[in-house]
């Protein structure tokens, strides 16, 4: 009987390992990548393979199948739920109670060449470009720019878009925080860190903690894909967002790979909460209530420096530096370890943000502005302002 040599054989379907399996060019092309790539030597302590997290009746490895299926898949659901029920339903209404307009003028003439110049450059059109393209489509300049100038009124982000984005952000958020705490009040490692790394790698994967991973990742994919698929030019502030979506999700799929289920639950509490007041003091902004909005920031500020700035390095980070070692060590670790660490200057260079805020706030210098979002781009923002 052969022996399990590589993480595809142990974790693929049965159909894709007889393909890899068969003396073919491809195959054992596939075949020296996959243990290449997988190395038992790097990926687990030293004594492991891959054959020893294979799932058994009384222990249940992480698959590493189900963090690119599921997710995926789910995600198609969440966003046919969130365009078709969610905001039409719900928080158009809400928008339309408080206030919030959705008005937007009338799109210009259609017209093939413009449209793909903008969904190219966006209002930002180099002239040369633009000279180009106002003679494929038979257009003087100056009628080429008020085509650029009316498709761009007719398409950008309106206060309205902000409101029901955020909106969707704080459902999402809130059901992941208590979900998460239902879920995670039971976890003895809530209570004692140190079983994060005892016993390793030979930690269960609850059927609870499988769908709290899977339900985020859910979210962070179909975020991702929302963001990439509008149909106007993909901003810096917008890449920024899209940047941390995809290292959001590739720091889970890390952990879910080498069972780092445990602590990856525990960072995803820690970050969870403090979303929640802030994009609620967001849609109070694009509301105009303005006392309101600043109660919201207060509490997204005391969370914040809490769970961001306490818990998340003193208390996480603490344990991963300084006991994780005493029970597992592994190369792969120091992956681990950097994105961790990437996450911690993150939140750092947000508190600084946030305080800049904090600061002008006290001073009286303007109504409460938004400086740190992972939900929207600066350049959203400042259209907002513009409108008003």
């Amino acid at each position: 009987m052969s022996t399990i040599k590589s993480y595809t054989e142990v974790f693929m379907s049965a159909t894709i390992t007889q393909y890899l399996t068969n003396n073919t060019l491809v195959g054992d092309f596939l075949r020296q990548v996959s243990e290449s790539v997988w190395r038992a030597d790097f990926w687990l302590p030293s004594g492991l393979t891959w054959q020893d997290l294979q799932s058994t009746d009384n222990l249940q490895f992480p698959e590493f199948s189900d963090v690119w299926i599921y997710p995926l898949l789910f995600s198609l659901v969440f966003l046919f739920f969130q365009y078709n029920f969610l905001e039409p339903l719900v928080l158009a209404p809400l928008a339309k109670a408080v206030g919030i307009s959705n008005f937007r003028p009338p799109p210009p003439p259609p017209n093939s060449s413009m449209a793909i110049i903008f969904h190219r450059y966006g209002r930002k059109v180099p002239e040369a470009v633009l000279v180009e393209a106002s003679r494929e489509s038979k257009l003087s300049v100056r009628q080429a720019e008020r085509w650029i100038r009316a498709c761009y009124k007719a398409t950008r982000v309106n206060k309205h878009d902000l409101f029901l984005s955020a909106g969707v952000n704080v459902i999402s958020h809130t059901i992941f925080f208590i979900g998460g705490w239902l879920i995670m009040y039971f976890k003895p490692w809530v209570w004692n860190i140190t079983l994060c790394w005892q016993n390793y790698p030979y930690h269960n994967v609850d059927a609870d903690v499988w769908w709290y991973y899977m339900t985020v990742l859910t979210f962070f994919w179909a975020s991702t894909i929302s963001d990439i698929g509008q149909p106007r030019r993909i901003s810096e502030g917008k890449l920024k967002i899209i940047v941390h979506h995809v290292l959001t999700v590739i720091l889970m799929t890390f952990s879910w790979v080498c069972n780092f289920t445990r602590i990856g639950t525990l960072v995803l509490l820690v970050h969870e909460c403090a979303d929640i007041p802030l994009l609620l003091a967001k849609m109070c902004i694009y509301a105009k209530k303005q006392t309101a909005s600043n109660i919201f920031f207060v509490v997204f500020l005391v969370l914040w420096l809490a769970t961001r700035c306490v818990m998340y390095p003193f208390w996480v980070m603490r344990s991963v530096f300084f006991e994780a070692t005493t029970y597992m060590f592994m190369p792969s670790a120091y992956i681990f370890f950097f994105l961790l660490t990437a996450v911690l200057v993150l939140n750092l260079m947000w508190t600084l943000l946030i305080f800049r805020t904090l600061i002008r706030l006290l001073q009286k210098k303007g109504p409460l502005k938004e400086e740190k979002s992972s939900t929207e781009s600066e350049d959203e923002v400042e259209e907002t302002k513009k409108e008003e």
